[in-house]
């Protein structure tokens, strides 16, 4: 009688422990996010034929500034401080 009870006991312990786990398996992933969102209006690259301004290479860093750069001197400081920096 005492072993029909421990295997009866057995049975619904493993019976609630697998019903608990499917339950917990069938939670539906999350929706993916918007495929295309909306750019913000302030991002340079987001406006077609916008003129990107590339940072100055290294190279250009080491001749220095001149006032034919399409940088403002201070631009230029800048850029070449944080490139360095970087290294």
């Amino acid at each position: 009688m005492f072993r029909a009870l421990v295997i009866s006991s057995s049975a619904a312990v493993l019976l609630v422990a697998s019903v608990s786990a499917g339950i917990g398996q069938s939670t539906p992933s999350p929706q993916p996010g918007p495929t295309n969102p909306t750019t913000p209006s302030n991002n340079p690259q987001a406006h077609p034929g916008a003129t990107m301004v590339i940072n100055p290479t290294v190279e250009e860093c080491r001749q220095g500034w001149n006032s034919a750069m399409k940088w403002t001197k201070e631009q230029f400081d800048h850029f070449c401080t944080t490139l360095q920096a970087s290294k």
